[in-house]
């Protein structure tokens, strides 16, 4: 949208979280149990894993300690979890896509965007403790090679590292939903966002990356890919 006031292209329209969802998450973090680091992600991309070692062992250092400190902020969840969220069809005038032919319920899909964005909340803001990964605010603006210009390419965070910016797809999944057949909807969504990194000089080889978890079971994985990934699914 292009507010009427300051001529400002980028701003959001908010909404407000469900507030009985934002309690059920904020009182399920708050119990016991521990954040896991779960290895399937990593063994499976293992073939599509770049070379470059330092990298992918810096990038789920990082994420590892991203976990650790969100497990950390207990006490300061009603502060982390977001009360507004962006409304995504009023500031786009598009409606919500990726869920076409899917066998889950409305109910269940809503549960499912609205756990998303109130743990993608919580991600950014134990941002600010890691130099390293960056969330990604608004849009980026490009034009592809017939010159129509899109404003979709929107990865979650840029992961930065030795002057290179990697855009990481983050994703949450329901309880038991950690395995190949989930992952692929994100990893492709990943490689979207690698191959279109034309628009970012300091990404020469294409790379992404990519976060799963899930907060019942409290798993989380990761993994940074590159091109080879298609052929692995």
């Amino acid at each position: 949208m292009i507010c009427e006031e300051c001529g400002f292209r980028d701003c959001y329209v908010a909404k407000h979280m469900n507030e009985g969802t934002r309690k059920y998450w904020i009182r399920k973090e708050s119990s016991d149990g521990i954040w896991r680091f779960d290895k399937k992600l990593k063994s499976m991309m293992k073939d599509a894993t770049p070379d470059e070692k330092e990298l992918v062992k810096e990038f789920e250092k990082t994420v590892k300690g991203l976990f650790r400190q969100f497990e950390a902020n207990k006490h300061k969840f009603d502060l982390i979890f977001a009360r507004f969220v962006r409304d995504y069809k009023r500031t786009t005038g598009r409606r919500e896509t990726g869920w076409k032919g899917s066998s889950k319920s409305l109910t269940k899909r809503k549960q499912s965007s609205q756990r998303g964005e109130l743990y993608q909340s919580a991600m950014n803001h134990m941002c600010k403790d890691f130099q390293s990964l960056v969330p990604i605010k608004i849009p980026l603006g490009y034009y592809d090679k017939q010159t129509e210009s899109h404003s979709d390419y929107e990865p979650d965070f840029w992961f930065k590292h030795d002057g290179i910016d990697i855009p990481v797809e983050f994703k949450t999944f329901d309880k038991s939903g950690m395995v190949k057949s989930k992952f692929k909807r994100g990893i492709l969504q990943s490689r979207r966002y690698g191959n279109l990194s034309f628009m970012k000089l300091n990404n020469p080889k294409k790379l992404s990356a990519i976060i799963v978890c899930c907060p019942e079971e409290k798993l989380f994985s990761c993994a940074v890919i590159d091109e080879r990934a298609k052929s692995i699914l």
